[in-house]
């Protein structure tokens, strides 16, 4: 048993640490829910506390992950004045998080597992690159942001490279593919063909 002085959040965030870690190596439907508690050290009434199956641990874990990523995605993003940094910054930072996070890329890349908390986390993410957007789009750099639209254009290709990459051997990107990539997206999202031209 774990000792008393943890808490409640303490295990649910260990539950959270042990499924992600295994999940990532194993597969979500691999380790089950009670060899995940038995690894997070909590009691059985504490895991059905928090997750009363293995979706919903799933889905918290898609949720944390998603989040995660786009933070480092907006951060990324915020140091980019330019918008052709940004774009080609959002592309060359999507595959080497996935590069990074190669198991974890993979809960990612499948079905997506919808959840309250991803929704708010998906409605503060696209706020913010509107925020940066918005300047880039006043200026004639970018053509208007419909997210859809933009997202599937901006990183669609590179996602749907990623779902190869992680399903297959290699150990490394090719050489050039984020470049590739970064320069594909530019070349569909920019409005004009410097920015230097508008400024």
């Amino acid at each position: 048993m774990p000792p008393t002085s943890r808490t409640s959040v303490d295990a649910r965030a260990r539950l959270l640490d042990v499924a992600r870690r295994r999940f990532a190596v194993d597969g979500a439907l691999s380790a089950t829910l009670d060899e995940v508690r038995r690894e997070a050290e909590v009691s059985v009434g504490a895991l059905y506390h928090h997750f009363p199956n293995k979706l919903s641990l799933a889905t918290a874990v898609y949720a944390q992950l998603l989040s995660e990523y786009q933070t480092g995605f907006l951060a990324m993003l915020r140091e980019h004045d330019t918008a052709e940094g940004g774009i080609r910054g959002g592309v060359a930072y999507h595959l080497r998080w996935v590069t990074a996070h190669r198991g974890e890329a993979t809960l990612l890349l499948g079905s997506r597992l919808d959840s309250e908390e991803l929704r708010r986390s998906n409605i503060a993410f696209f706020a913010a690159v509107r925020d940066w957007w918005r300047p880039h789009q006043t200026y004639g750099a970018l053509g208007p942001l419909n997210i859809g639209i933009t997202a599937a254009l901006w990183l669609g290709p590179a996602q749907e490279f990623s779902r190869h990459w992680v399903a297959g051997s290699a150990a490394k990107l090719p050489r050039g593919a984020v470049a590739t990539f970064a320069d594909a997206a530019w070349a569909v999202l920019r409005a004009n063909e410097t920015e230097e031209e508008v400024q």
